[in-house]
């Protein structure tokens, strides 16, 4: 099933891609935040590890936007890929998926919504300082 999923997410990726959508996502990011979208990279990562539970999925979807970003603001698109790795993990603390997995397993059953309120001041802080970072380090 696993595979299933990935061979569907690399799909509409691609799909995304070549119809041009990637672009002009690209495009109007870029337009909107010029220079100052490095601050912003990693939240595009963390936004795709919230909504699939998956570093690699996140780094699949919105890989190809933070490249043709780089390229539209002319930075090196290197840094803003691992903006979104990083981005990506902090993602993970916030995901529901993940959620449900630990509160499962520490058999905390019911209570997702008090284990996220705990840990989305941790995410939030994560991801704001791996944007600055990655600002500064431009």
């Amino acid at each position: 099933m696993s595979s299933f999923v990935i061979i569907c997410i690399v799909s509409i990726s691609r799909l995304m891609t070549h119809s041009g959508m990637i672009k002009d996502l690209a495009d109007g990011i870029s337009t909107l935040t010029g220079t100052l979208y490095p601050l912003f990279s990693p939240l595009i990562g963390a936004l795709g590890t919230f909504l699939t539970g998956s570093d690699t999925v996140s780094n699949v979807l919105f890989g190809p936007l933070q490249t043709q970003i780089a390229n539209n603001i002319d930075i090196n698109p290197y840094w803003l890929s691992a903006a979104n790795t990083t981005g990506a993990t902090g993602g993970k603390m916030i995901s529901p998926q993940n959620i449900t997995i630990a509160t499962t397993t520490a058999g905390l059953i019911g209570q997702e919504g008090k284990l996220l309120s705990k840990t989305i001041i941790y995410a939030i802080g994560y991801i704001l300082i791996s944007g600055i970072l990655v600002y500064f380090l431009l």
